[in-house]
């Protein structure tokens, strides 16, 4: 075989972007000089698309084992923004309200389907990562902890959204006793969440920072690290750049 050298082959690199098949998949995105650039680069506004490239990786790295942490989901933002459009339907019927099938499906660990787990919610995970874009200008990201019953959120503009974030409050209860088993469903209850924000300062000086300073927080959070790595002179040097 020492003799094997066909005229096609050549070595796949990421600048080679007239071949997409040299490309790495990253759920529904595709890993490219473009997407890097643009997650790990200072300044600049981060798309739905772009974050959900990095839940996925981060799904990824826990479901391998890569990160030690292994009872914890991290969520699209289709799902985020179906929670607060869900809300609006629920809030002053919450005792007629009943769960979209859809959410049942994440509930199970079936969606997003690119990410597909197969991880009941308080059964086989302990914790939710969701990204939630507030009124489509500022990224922020909450874990809830199904544990404890509570919900962190972080806010590099150190800000307070209770509408938004009351959504996730009082759905999650909902879908989690929905997914579990008739045996689990009794010891179960709806009662929502309690919520507090983590103390943070102002950052996000740019104004354009915030999705990578969200992707950032879910990182500290998850392996313990310090949240004082989350500064404008940390984020020179930008935590998803490791991740990649």
């Amino acid at each position: 075989m020492t003799s094997f050298s066909p005229q096609i082959f050549k070595t796949p690199f990421l600048i080679d972007s007239d071949d997409i098949e040299v490309r790495c998949k990253i759920g529904p995105s595709t890993f490219d000089a473009e997407l890097a650039s643009r997650i790990i680069g200072p300044n600049i506004w981060l798309k739905n698309f772009d974050m959900d490239a990095m839940m996925y990786l981060f799904r990824e790295k826990t479901t391998l084992r890569r990160w030690s942490p292994n009872r914890v989901a991290f969520l699209n933002c289709m799902f985020s923004n179906q929670i607060i459009t869900a809300y609006g339907k629920l809030d002053g019927n919450r005792r007629g309200y009943k769960i979209d099938d859809n959410f049942l499906e994440y509930g199970r660990g079936e969606l997003p389907y690119h990410g597909s787990t197969g991880s009941v919610w308080s059964v086989d995970v302990d914790r939710l990562y969701i990204p939630i874009c507030v009124n489509q200008i500022h990224w922020i990201t909450i874990c809830v902890n199904l544990v404890n019953r509570t919900i962190d959120v972080f806010d590099c503009g150190g800000k307070k959204n209770n509408r938004i974030i009351e959504a996730f409050a009082v759905l999650i209860p909902r879908i989690v006793k929905a997914v579990q088993s008739p045996e689990r469903k009794k010891d179960f209850n709806v009662k929502q969440y309690t919520v507090s924000y983590v103390p943070m300062r102002g950052l996000n000086m740019s104004g354009n920072d915030c999705g990578a300073y969200s992707l950032k927080f879910i990182e500290c959070h998850l392996l313990g690290l310090d949240f004082s790595l989350v500064s404008e002179r940390e984020h020179q040097r930008s935590p998803t750049q490791d991740s990649f």
